[in-house]
């Protein structure tokens, strides 16, 4: 294979299977990097082309130094996401073409996502994503068609990348004593393991078996940022300028990282397994549908999973993974389950489809999640929690939303005790504050009032009114969006009051009191350390988050 065809190969889709079987996973950790320094504790071997072909190997306490020169950027097309579905999903599919083409607007079915085996199973993620025609060249204005579609038609819209041609450079590695080598647009980078003692052929002591986590660990510089990375990476032009860095590694190793990153590593152990069950699944799950114009499957932060390598993982962290080695979570429809999750749901999580617009999912499910015996405040009747409904169809009114934040907080995130500030919140801003937050938006002016158009299950709001002092009215859609743009809110289940009027009926400021944080949808992460303080094992805790979804162990 040729060395550009190596680099193209970084964008397809590819979840490879190491010599124990152990499912291996691209995830970004830097990205704009112009600097990358890389060096190992028992030295490093530099890979040319990825498979052994080609390497030159730097001794232990040596560092080398990658740099990237003529940088070319890629050629990338920007598609106006309008709607997206499982790609078996047709009903779906042409009730959304026949929406847009009422509209006037030419679609284009574009398939995302991939098909991949792991120990003999077959997974499938694929989606099909209508796009509007013609693409645009500029992401910027991509971005903002896709904004002012979504806030026309109520519709949650994005952008969706295809690469024509990637982005270009060549790479320079130095090291000490002036070795110096060049490759073209990619280079791998692996960590030598430990030597084994001279007597007795087992390992030193203090240091791991080779093939474990700890056995080959590279430290990876560059912007001022330090990483511990497990496994081997490589270097590449990204999109956006500048060099990415690229994690491979098991996914069990990764996920070490992730849990650790993800939920108090002092949780109790049947939350940490949930969360890690959660984790990998989510991960998995997005393969091929995240990152369409970079060279890897996912990134390390919350937009796919937090990870930050395995530099001094607790141990309890990677007990709880190792337990649950290869479990995910197998929806009612066969697939893997989107398992979304959240810092705290407020009192009650959120149905997929009031914070994406997407297919009501049958094991995402909005639910009250509060302690036995606890009313719930949303529910129609009041009704103790063992016969509540799950709200109304058309979501929560405004009334038992001010009875949730008026009352006691009994959700199981505030009886674990922790994140208190995100149970419970209320801010300021003022009309000057506000006005400068919206004009980043994109939806800028002076804010005289605000009508709440719809709420979901859980109380959050998903459509927003918004009129202006000029006369101007704009309708805002999507949970994500109102909180980002009111300067970023903890989560939109929340009422707002507006303070005194000022000139022009402006109300001098806007006070925001909620509960919560982030969108609702799937596992309460701060709940789940409360129910397992409570005895809940974490079988249990998945299904009351992700009702009716199975735990398989895929590996």
């Amino acid at each position: 294979m040729r060395h550009r065809d190596r680099a193209h190969a970084l964008y397809r889709v590819v979840v490879n299977v190491d010599g124990n079987d152990h499912p291996v996973l691209p995830v970004a950790v830097l990205e704009r990097a112009t600097l990358v320094t890389i060096e190992a504790s028992h030295g490093l071997r530099v890979l040319g082309t990825g498979d052994g072909a080609v390497e030159v190997l730097v001794p232990a306490g040596r560092a080398i130094e990658v740099r990237g020169d003529a940088m070319q950027p890629g050629q990338i097309l920007h598609y106006v996401a309008l709607a997206r579905a499982p790609s078996g999903d047709m009903d779906a599919l042409r009730a959304a073409r026949k929406f847009w083409q009422a509209r006037g607007l030419a679609v284009k079915p574009l398939t995302v996502g991939a098909t991949y085996a792991v120990a003999g199973r077959v997974l499938d993620t694929r989606e099909t994503v209508l796009g509007l025609e013609p693409p645009l060249a500029d992401a910027a204005a991509a971005e903002r068609k896709a904004q002012e579609l979504g806030d026309l038609h109520g519709r949650d819209t994005s952008v969706h990348a295809v690469v024509q041609v990637p982005p270009s450079a060549t790479l320079r590695v130095d090291a000490p004593g002036g070795v110096s080598m060049r490759a073209q647009d990619v280079l791998w980078f692996e960590a030598l393991p430990p030597q084994p003692a001279a007597a007795g052929g087992g390992p030193q002591a203090g240091q791991a078996p080779p093939g474990s986590a700890g056995a080959a660990v590279l430290t990876v510089s560059a912007g001022g940022t330090r990483l511990e990375l497990p496994g081997r990476v490589y270097v590449t032009p990204g999109d956006g300028g500048g060099l990415a860095v690229v994690n491979e590694a098991r996914i069990e190793t990764i996920l070490e990282g992730v849990v650790a990153s993800e939920i108090f590593q002092s949780a109790p152990m049947d939350a940490l397994k949930a969360q890690a069950v959660a984790a990998r699944t989510d991960m998995l799950a997005k393969v091929g549908l995240r990152h369409h114009a970079d060279p890897f499957a996912i990134c390390s932060e919350v937009h796919c999973q937090a990870y930050r390598g395995n530099a001094k993982v607790p141990a309890r962290v990677a007990e709880a993974v190792r337990a649950t080695r290869g479990e995910v979570l197998f929806g009612t429809d066969g697939r893997l389950v989107d398992t979304f999750y959240h810092a705290v749901s407020g009192g009650h999580t959120e149905h997929n489809e009031n914070a994406w617009r997407m297919a009501p999912h049958p094991n995402l499910r909005g639910r009250p999640d509060l302690v036995a015996g606890a009313a719930n405040p949303l529910a129609v009747t009041g009704a103790p929690l063992s016969t509540a409904t799950q709200g109304t169809a058309a979501g929560a009114s405004e009334e038992s939303v001010r009875r949730l934040l008026d009352g006691p907080d009994k959700s199981w995130a505030s009886a674990s005790g922790r994140n208190k500030g995100a149970c419970r919140w209320e801010v300021t801003h003022s009309a000057a504050e506000i006005e400068a937050a919206l004009g980043q938006a994109g939806v800028g002016g002076k804010l005289k009032s605000l009508r709440v158009l719809e709420r979901g299950v859980s109380g959050r709001i998903v459509h927003l009114e918004l009129t202006f002092a000029d006369g101007i009215q704009r309708k805002i859609w999507g949970e994500l969006r109102i909180r980002r743009m009111f300067k970023g809110l903890r989560s939109s289940l929340m009422v707002i009051t507006p303070g005194a009027a000022g000139a022009g009926g402006v109300p001098s400021a806007w006070t925001f009191r909620g509960a919560g944080y982030g969108h609702g949808v799937g596992m309460d992460q701060t709940g789940a350390v409360g129910r397992a303080e409570k005895g809940q094992r974490y079988r249990d805790i998945l299904d009351h988050y992700y009702g009716g979804a199975k735990v398989e162990r895929l590996y």
